[in-house]
């Protein structure tokens, strides 16, 4: 994966730097407005905790393996995984 800068102009795309090494690939463009830009855009970003827990219940597998089958496990316990 490389990341690259580019500019769009009137329906086209200018890379300012070339590709090293690739013949042909698939690419994700992120647009930042010429106008609106400062120079900290990460500052838009904000980091976000979550847990095992929490991204388990987001995909929504939670449901389907919430059973009295594998509740109350110390699944830790079970794999023997040292606690870091």
């Amino acid at each position: 994966m490389q990341a690259v800068k580019a500019i769009y102009k009137e329906g086209h795309v200018q890379l300012l730097t070339p590709l090293v090494d690739v013949v042909e690939a698939e690419l994700f463009v992120i647009v930042l407005d010429k106008n609106d830009q400062t120079n900290g855009v990460a500052q838009s970003f904000f980091a976000a905790t979550s847990t095992a827990e929490q991204d388990f219940k987001t995909i929504g597998l939670t449901s389907f393996f919430d059973t009295d089958d594998d509740n109350n496990v110390d699944w830790e316990d079970l794999f023997d995984v040292k606690t870091r």
